[in-house]
């Protein structure tokens, strides 16, 4: 699992205890935290594909950068 998925399982983990949640405060901070948490994965993914694009030619260091994983 790469950073990005974390992230997104921390949203997900987030929204669910938000459906269980009693109070209406609860549930609001709950989801702006899993709504952090997705905003976090879409900028790991975007940095991973920059990432990759700038190894582009260079196997080594897209190994060593993860760029290999970018996708």
């Amino acid at each position: 699992m790469n950073i990005e998925d974390n992230f997104r399982h921390n949203a997900d983990e987030l929204v669910q205890l938000a459906n269980k949640a009693s109070k209406i405060a609860g549930k609001r901070r709950l989801l702006r935290l899993a709504e952090q948490w997705l905003d976090l994965a879409d900028r790991a993914r975007h940095l991973a594909k920059r990432r990759a694009q700038q190894t582009g030619n260079r196997p080594l260091a897209a190994r060593t950068l993860g760029g290999d994983q970018a996708e």
